[in-house]
Protein backbone atom coordinates (compact mmCIF):
# COMPACT_ATOMS: atom_id res chain seq x y z
CA UNK A 1 0.00 0.00 0.00
CA UNK A 2 1.29 3.72 -0.98
CA UNK A 3 0.03 6.98 -0.87
CA UNK A 4 0.16 7.43 -4.11
CA UNK A 5 -2.60 4.72 -4.73
CA UNK A 6 -4.49 6.25 -2.00
CA UNK A 7 -5.12 10.05 -1.49
CA UNK A 8 -7.16 11.98 0.67
CA UNK A 9 -8.76 14.70 -1.38
CA UNK A 10 -11.00 16.43 1.32
CA UNK A 11 -11.18 16.80 5.25
CA UNK A 12 -15.20 17.41 5.58
CA UNK A 13 -14.84 17.38 9.22
CA UNK A 14 -12.25 16.59 12.19
CA UNK A 15 -13.03 17.23 15.57
CA UNK A 16 -12.54 16.02 19.36
CA UNK A 17 -16.04 15.69 20.79
CA UNK A 18 -17.04 14.49 24.86
CA UNK A 19 -20.20 13.78 25.25
CA UNK A 20 -22.24 12.16 28.20
CA UNK A 21 -23.18 9.50 29.73
CA UNK A 22 -26.80 9.48 27.97
CA UNK A 23 -25.46 10.46 24.57
CA UNK A 24 -26.88 8.61 21.65
CA UNK A 25 -26.20 9.14 18.06
CA UNK A 26 -29.48 7.62 15.64
CA UNK A 27 -26.80 6.96 12.76
CA UNK A 28 -26.90 8.45 9.31
CA UNK A 29 -24.99 7.41 6.10
CA UNK A 30 -22.57 9.45 3.57
CA UNK A 31 -22.63 9.25 -0.01
CA UNK A 32 -19.01 9.44 -0.93
CA UNK A 33 -17.72 10.31 2.51
CA UNK A 34 -15.97 8.00 4.75
CA UNK A 35 -15.73 8.62 8.11
CA UNK A 36 -13.16 7.14 11.12
CA UNK A 37 -14.92 7.06 14.83
CA UNK A 38 -11.57 6.60 17.41
CA UNK A 39 -12.98 6.32 21.04
CA UNK A 40 -10.40 8.10 23.53
CA UNK A 41 -12.44 7.75 26.58
CA UNK A 42 -15.58 5.63 28.49
CA UNK A 43 -17.62 2.96 26.56
CA UNK A 44 -19.82 3.56 23.44
CA UNK A 45 -22.16 0.89 21.39
CA UNK A 46 -20.65 1.30 17.47
CA UNK A 47 -22.85 0.00 14.80
CA UNK A 48 -21.24 -0.12 11.58
CA UNK A 49 -24.05 -1.68 8.52
CA UNK A 50 -25.23 -4.97 10.35
CA UNK A 51 -22.32 -5.32 12.65
CA UNK A 52 -22.28 -4.05 16.64
CA UNK A 53 -19.73 -3.92 18.50
CA UNK A 54 -18.71 -2.48 22.31
CA UNK A 55 -16.09 -0.44 21.95
CA UNK A 56 -13.04 0.45 24.26
CA UNK A 57 -10.68 3.10 24.84
CA UNK A 58 -8.19 3.46 21.71
CA UNK A 59 -10.25 1.16 19.24
CA UNK A 60 -10.82 2.78 15.97
CA UNK A 61 -13.43 2.24 13.44
CA UNK A 62 -13.60 3.25 9.80
CA UNK A 63 -17.29 3.87 8.72
CA UNK A 64 -17.40 2.82 4.43
CA UNK A 65 -19.01 5.57 1.90
CA UNK A 66 -22.60 4.76 2.05
CA UNK A 67 -22.70 2.70 5.18
CA UNK A 68 -25.33 3.36 7.87
CA UNK A 69 -23.36 3.85 11.11
CA UNK A 70 -24.50 4.90 14.56
CA UNK A 71 -22.97 4.76 18.08
CA UNK A 72 -24.22 5.48 22.05
CA UNK A 73 -22.82 5.83 25.36
CA UNK A 74 -23.01 2.69 27.06
CA UNK A 75 -24.74 3.03 30.35
CA UNK A 76 -22.63 5.24 33.26
CA UNK A 77 -19.91 5.94 30.87
CA UNK A 78 -19.34 9.57 28.86
CA UNK A 79 -17.78 9.27 25.62
CA UNK A 80 -14.97 11.19 24.56
CA UNK A 81 -13.81 10.13 20.61
CA UNK A 82 -12.47 11.81 17.52
CA UNK A 83 -14.73 11.77 14.69
CA UNK A 84 -12.89 12.71 11.04
CA UNK A 85 -14.87 12.31 7.88
CA UNK A 86 -13.43 12.61 4.13
CA UNK A 87 -13.14 11.90 1.45
CA UNK A 88 -10.50 10.61 -0.77
CA UNK A 89 -9.47 8.84 -4.57
CA UNK A 90 -8.26 4.92 -4.29
CA UNK A 91 -11.15 4.65 -1.69
CA UNK A 92 -11.53 1.04 -2.83
CA UNK A 93 -7.85 -0.27 -1.07
CA UNK A 94 -9.77 0.77 2.02
CA UNK A 95 -12.43 -1.90 2.14
CA UNK A 96 -9.88 -4.16 4.54
CA UNK A 97 -10.89 -1.91 6.83
CA UNK A 98 -14.74 -1.29 6.55
CA UNK A 99 -17.05 -2.06 9.73
CA UNK A 100 -13.81 -3.72 11.45
CA UNK A 101 -12.38 -3.17 14.85
CA UNK A 102 -9.29 -1.74 15.71
CA UNK A 103 -6.74 -1.19 18.39
CA UNK A 104 -4.45 0.97 16.96
CA UNK A 105 -0.74 1.66 18.79
CA UNK A 106 -0.06 5.09 20.05
CA UNK A 107 1.94 6.52 17.33
CA UNK A 108 -1.22 6.19 14.86
CA UNK A 109 -3.75 8.11 17.70
CA UNK A 110 -1.01 10.29 18.16
CA UNK A 111 -0.98 10.80 14.14
CA UNK A 112 -4.74 11.24 14.47
CA UNK A 113 -4.88 14.31 16.89
CA UNK A 114 -2.55 15.91 14.05
CA UNK A 115 -5.32 15.43 11.92
CA UNK A 116 -7.72 16.98 14.05
CA UNK A 117 -5.15 19.46 15.75
CA UNK A 118 -4.85 21.07 12.37
CA UNK A 119 -8.71 21.73 11.72
CA UNK A 120 -10.84 25.08 12.20
CA UNK A 121 -13.68 24.24 14.96
CA UNK A 122 -13.69 20.98 13.06
CA UNK A 123 -13.92 22.10 9.90
CA UNK A 124 -11.14 22.42 7.35
CA UNK A 125 -8.52 25.00 7.81
CA UNK A 126 -8.75 28.13 6.00
CA UNK A 127 -5.49 28.32 5.16
CA UNK A 128 -4.54 26.01 1.84
CA UNK A 129 -0.94 25.28 3.36
CA UNK A 130 -2.52 23.52 6.72
CA UNK A 131 -5.24 21.98 4.61
CA UNK A 132 -2.87 20.32 2.23
CA UNK A 133 -0.89 19.39 5.74
CA UNK A 134 -4.09 17.71 7.15
CA UNK A 135 -5.17 15.62 3.80
CA UNK A 136 -0.88 14.64 4.33
CA UNK A 137 -1.53 13.47 7.48
CA UNK A 138 -5.13 11.88 6.93
CA UNK A 139 -3.85 9.91 3.82
CA UNK A 140 -0.34 8.44 5.77
CA UNK A 141 -2.62 7.55 9.12
CA UNK A 142 -4.41 5.64 6.45
CA UNK A 143 -1.89 3.94 5.00
CA UNK A 144 -0.36 3.16 8.18
CA UNK A 145 -4.00 1.85 9.57
CA UNK A 146 -3.56 -0.50 6.66
CA UNK A 147 0.16 -1.71 6.84
CA UNK A 148 -0.57 -2.18 10.75
CA UNK A 149 -4.02 -4.28 9.60
CA UNK A 150 -1.81 -6.25 7.00
CA UNK A 151 0.85 -7.12 9.63
CA UNK A 152 -1.95 -7.66 12.27
CA UNK A 153 -4.04 -10.29 9.44
CA UNK A 154 -0.28 -12.06 8.41
CA UNK A 155 0.27 -12.96 11.86
CA UNK A 156 -3.24 -14.82 12.51
CA UNK A 157 -2.69 -16.45 9.49
CA UNK A 158 0.46 -17.75 10.50
CA UNK A 159 -1.00 -18.44 14.03
CA UNK A 160 -3.67 -20.63 12.27
CA UNK A 161 -1.72 -22.62 10.57
CA UNK A 162 0.39 -23.55 13.56
CA UNK A 163 -3.02 -24.46 15.15
CA UNK A 164 -3.99 -26.41 12.40
CA UNK A 165 -0.57 -28.08 12.38
CA UNK A 166 -0.81 -29.30 15.66
CA UNK A 167 -4.67 -30.37 15.05
CA UNK A 168 -3.01 -32.53 12.35
CA UNK A 169 -0.52 -33.86 14.47
CA UNK A 170 -2.75 -34.67 17.47
CA UNK A 171 -5.44 -36.33 15.10
CA UNK A 172 -2.84 -38.08 13.16
CA UNK A 173 -1.46 -39.35 16.43
CA UNK A 174 -4.47 -40.28 17.64
CA UNK A 175 -5.62 -42.33 14.41
CA UNK A 176 -2.21 -44.27 14.84
CA UNK A 177 -3.14 -44.56 18.88
CA UNK A 178 -6.38 -46.34 17.65
CA UNK A 179 -4.99 -48.52 15.14
CA UNK A 180 -2.11 -49.96 17.66
CA UNK A 181 -5.02 -50.41 20.12
CA UNK A 182 -7.24 -52.18 17.42
CA UNK A 183 -4.03 -54.15 16.90
CA UNK A 184 -4.22 -55.05 20.77
CA UNK A 185 -7.42 -56.16 20.66
CA UNK A 186 -7.21 -58.68 17.89
CA UNK A 187 -3.29 -59.71 18.76
CA UNK A 188 -4.26 -63.36 17.58
CA UNK A 189 -5.93 -61.87 14.25
CA UNK A 190 -3.97 -61.38 11.06
CA UNK A 191 -5.09 -58.16 11.14
CA UNK A 192 -5.08 -56.17 7.84
CA UNK A 193 -3.74 -52.66 7.35
CA UNK A 194 -7.24 -51.79 5.62
CA UNK A 195 -9.21 -53.15 9.20
CA UNK A 196 -6.72 -51.30 11.23
CA UNK A 197 -7.78 -48.18 8.93
CA UNK A 198 -11.31 -48.42 9.43
CA UNK A 199 -10.85 -48.14 13.07
CA UNK A 200 -8.77 -45.63 13.12
CA UNK A 201 -11.14 -43.71 10.95
CA UNK A 202 -8.43 -42.54 7.66
CA UNK A 203 -7.19 -44.22 4.61
CA UNK A 204 -4.85 -47.45 4.28
CA UNK A 205 -2.72 -45.46 2.29
CA UNK A 206 -2.85 -42.36 5.08
CA UNK A 207 -2.50 -45.06 8.22
CA UNK A 208 0.27 -46.37 6.29
CA UNK A 209 2.62 -43.05 6.17
CA UNK A 210 1.75 -42.01 9.64
CA UNK A 211 2.86 -45.01 10.95
CA UNK A 212 5.88 -44.45 9.43
CA UNK A 213 6.43 -40.93 10.83
CA UNK A 214 5.06 -42.05 14.53
CA UNK A 215 6.62 -45.20 15.04
CA UNK A 216 9.82 -45.31 12.83
CA UNK A 217 8.27 -48.55 10.87
CA UNK A 218 5.34 -50.20 9.59
CA UNK A 219 1.79 -51.56 10.63
CA UNK A 220 3.24 -54.84 10.31
CA UNK A 221 5.79 -54.74 12.33
CA UNK A 222 3.72 -53.12 14.84
CA UNK A 223 1.83 -55.98 14.91
CA UNK A 224 4.74 -58.61 15.20
CA UNK A 225 6.09 -56.21 17.99
CA UNK A 226 2.54 -56.48 19.59
CA UNK A 227 2.21 -60.26 19.34
CA UNK A 228 5.94 -60.64 20.98
CA UNK A 229 4.82 -58.27 24.23
CA UNK A 230 1.27 -60.72 24.08
CA UNK A 231 3.85 -63.80 25.11
CA UNK A 232 5.71 -61.54 27.17
CA UNK A 233 2.80 -60.86 29.42
CA UNK A 234 1.50 -64.88 29.27
CA UNK A 235 4.97 -65.93 30.14
CA UNK A 236 5.64 -63.55 32.80
CA UNK A 237 2.36 -64.65 33.99
CA UNK A 238 3.25 -68.47 34.30
CA UNK A 239 5.51 -71.13 32.92
CA UNK A 240 3.36 -71.65 30.14
CA UNK A 241 4.42 -74.49 27.46
CA UNK A 242 5.94 -72.79 24.46
CA UNK A 243 3.30 -74.09 22.06
CA UNK A 244 -0.06 -72.52 23.48
CA UNK A 245 1.79 -69.33 24.07
CA UNK A 246 2.41 -69.20 20.43
CA UNK A 247 -1.12 -70.45 19.56
CA UNK A 248 -2.69 -67.44 21.76
CA UNK A 249 -0.42 -64.65 20.23
CA UNK A 250 -1.84 -65.77 16.77
CA UNK A 251 1.11 -67.74 15.85
CA UNK A 252 0.25 -71.21 13.58
CA UNK A 253 3.47 -72.96 15.15
CA UNK A 254 5.63 -72.62 17.79
CA UNK A 255 8.60 -72.74 15.29
CA UNK A 256 7.49 -69.34 13.65
CA UNK A 257 6.41 -67.60 16.99
CA UNK A 258 10.43 -68.54 18.47
CA UNK A 259 11.48 -67.29 15.36
CA UNK A 260 9.85 -63.47 15.46
CA UNK A 261 10.57 -63.48 19.16
CA UNK A 262 14.02 -64.12 19.14
CA UNK A 263 13.89 -61.32 16.17
CA UNK A 264 12.04 -58.86 18.66
CA UNK A 265 14.02 -60.00 22.08
CA UNK A 266 17.22 -61.46 21.13
CA UNK A 267 16.50 -64.22 22.99
CA UNK A 268 14.21 -67.52 22.45
CA UNK A 269 10.43 -67.57 24.60
CA UNK A 270 11.80 -70.64 26.56
CA UNK A 271 15.05 -68.90 27.71
CA UNK A 272 13.07 -65.46 28.13
CA UNK A 273 10.66 -67.61 30.51
CA UNK A 274 13.23 -68.86 32.55
CA UNK A 275 14.35 -65.04 33.76
CA UNK A 276 10.92 -63.96 33.94
CA UNK A 277 11.06 -64.36 37.20
CA UNK A 278 13.12 -62.05 38.19
CA UNK A 279 11.31 -59.73 35.84
CA UNK A 280 7.86 -59.45 37.85
CA UNK A 281 4.83 -59.35 35.50
CA UNK A 282 5.01 -57.64 32.07
CA UNK A 283 1.80 -56.07 32.07
CA UNK A 284 -0.31 -56.19 28.92
CA UNK A 285 -2.74 -53.11 27.81
CA UNK A 286 -5.24 -55.06 25.48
Amino acid sequence: MSAARLDVTSVEVALYQEKGRRFRFRGERHRGLWEIFCLDRGRAYVRVGTRRFQAAPGECFLYPAGAFHQHQATRGHAPHYITVAFRARGGRFLAPLHGRRAVLPPELRTLLARVVAESSGGRPPRDPASAALQRALLTQFLVEWLRTAQRHERSLRKAGSAEREVYREKAAHEAVEKALRHVEEHVAEDVSLEAAARAAGVSPSYLRQLARRHLGYSLREAQKRTRVAYAKHLLSQSAGNVKTVAAAAGYESAASFARVFRAVTGQSPSAYARTIAARGPTPWRG
